[in-house]
């Protein structure tokens, strides 16, 4: 035996102590550390000898705790990012000790069936048709999936079996997506064999939406090239705004051309469940692929993520595939290895439906209500502020915004000060927001899903990123003149 029972004991009860820890908030948000203060907290010979099993949680704990985030905490506003629910963690750690491996039926059971069920909670309370779906590493993973069985589909339209012939045997042909569309899908369609250079990048409006007459326009000039209209990927939530494209027209512009439409809605699927952003996401239920992330809005931990699909047979098709080795068991039902690009698959189903067993869907609309208004009370307080402005609509859960001194011009001297400030929230770890580059220049870009955010939380955002931009600036205010008479 490895471990003797006390020692194990010993083991599990400084486990219980440590996680009871890491479920509380978190003090701070950022790190104040350089990838090398890092590494050197880290970084050592791989060891000759073992250590006792209780030792070791504790070491781990020592070495890494200076640089962790404090990702689960309310402050923690930066990507899009999710304070693990209690839960979901726990149900979590539980998971991982009885390791049941979901690839296979066989191999996990009761963790391959409650995956499906937890997968038609997640379509009825996004309001999806019950087609197909899987769960992946993530709304990277999901993209893969789903534009997988978009190529599989394609290939089919022109008498091509991509699974045989490859993607070599294909015409060439165009997926489109806005000027906002997200990096992973990019590598999807690279991973798949279609390349970067298939993509069109498809003007936005005013909000950051997809324009639909320009996808049209785009979609005329590939056919007088001879290059075959494909896929058309739209966002339920833009990752640098959080805008959504207009679904209903863009999948008229689809049924008309026989375009697959892949929706990535990483967290803007849950746009649904607010009243005032709803229809912002009208028209979800008409895409062929859907994509969500677990640990965004759901939060659940980082590696969970679903992809859904309407067509079942055709998802199964495309990964379709065994080994004589793999016995079913009596009575089996499916090998989820034969929806996605994973053999052997962690049981990530535990975690999403502890989560939704703690909030339940009124719980659930509830969350995505309050940060989104959330988003629109830090939207208030930048258009109140003298020194601070917009620069997208804060329509949903994520507030554009940057420090703008008065009298100050466009340009990369703003843009750098901006930068700084960033900079600095993630360093000082009080409160975290991270940014991106706009038409208009760089801008903190505070996303709000994480079940702990408050008011309060917010207030401080805007209340650092003036005093950090005041000190950058070195702004100083003018003295008042004093009063006549």
């Amino acid at each position: 035996m490895l471990t003797e029972d006390a020692e194990l004991d010993a083991a599990v009860a400084a486990l219980a102590a440590r996680f009871r820890a890491a479920l509380d908030e978190p003090s701070h948000a950022g790190v104040d550390l350089d990838a090398a203060d890092v590494r050197a907290l880290v970084d050592e010979p791989l060891p000759q000898d073992g250590k006792p099993v209780e030792a070791i949680l504790e070491e781990l704990v020592q070495r890494t705790t200076p640089g962790l985030v404090g990702s689960t905490g309310g402050r923690y506003l930066g990507y899009v990012t999710g304070g693990v629910l209690p839960a979901a963690a726990i149900a979590h750690a539980w998971a991982a000790a009885v390791d049941q491996n979901t690839g296979l039926w066989s191999l996990g059971p009761a963790a391959t069936e409650l995956e499906q069920v937890v997968l038609g909670w997640l379509a009825d309370l996004l309001e999806l048709p019950r087609g197909s779906a899987v769960f992946t590493s993530g709304a990277a993973g999901a993209n893969l999936v789903s534009l997988a069985v978009a190529r599989h589909h394609i290939g089919r339209r022109v008498g091509v079996d991509v699974n045989r012939q490859g993607v070599g045997a294909l015409p060439p042909l165009a997926v489109y997506g806005s000027t906002e569309l997200h990096f992973t899908n990019v590598k999807a369609l690279r991973t798949l064999g279609l390349g970067a250079d298939c993509v069109r990048s498809v003007p936005v409006d005013d909000a950051f939406r997809l324009d639909p007459a320009a996808l049209e326009a785009a979609i005329a000039r590939d056919l007088a090239d001879d290059v075959l209209p494909a896929i058309v990927v739209a966002h339920a939530g833009s990752p640098n705004t959080g805008a959504a494209d207009p679904l209903h027209a863009i999948a008229d512009v689809c049924a008309e051309h026989d375009l697959w439409l892949h929706v990535d809605g990483a967290f803007g699927a849950f746009f649904r469940l607010c009243e005032r952003t709803a229809p912002l996401v009208a028209g979800l239920e008409r895409a062929d692929s859907v994509t969500v992330d677990g640990h965004k809005w759901l939060n659940v931990p980082n590696g969970i993520g679903f992809a859904f699909l309407r067509d079942a047979a055709l998802h199964h098709e495309t990964f379709a595939g065994t080994a004589v080795y793999l016995t079913p068991a009596l009575g089996a039902g499916a090998d989820l290895h034969e929806l996605g690009v994973e053999a052997s698959r962690p049981w990530r189903g535990a975690a999403a439906w502890a989560a939704l067993k703690q909030l339940g869907r009124l719980g659930m609309e509830e969350l995505v209500t309050r940060c989104c208004d959330l988003a629109t009370e830090l939207g208030e307080r930048v258009a109140a502020s003298a020194r601070l402005e917009l620069t997208a609509p804060a329509s949903t859960c994520v507030t554009c915004f940057r420090y703008r001194p008065p009298g100050t011009a466009e340009g990369e001297e703003l843009d750098e000060l901006n930068r700084r400030i960033q900079q600095r929230l993630s360093r000082e770890g009080s409160v975290l927001a991270t940014g991106g580059m706009l038409p208009s220049g760089f801008s903190l870009r505070p996303a709000i899903v994480s079940w702990r955010t408050t008011s309060d939380d917010v207030a401080l955002l805007a209340r650092e990123v003036e005093r950090l931009g005041d000190e950058l600036s070195e702004l100083v205010e003018p003295a008042r003149a004093p009063a006549a008479g």
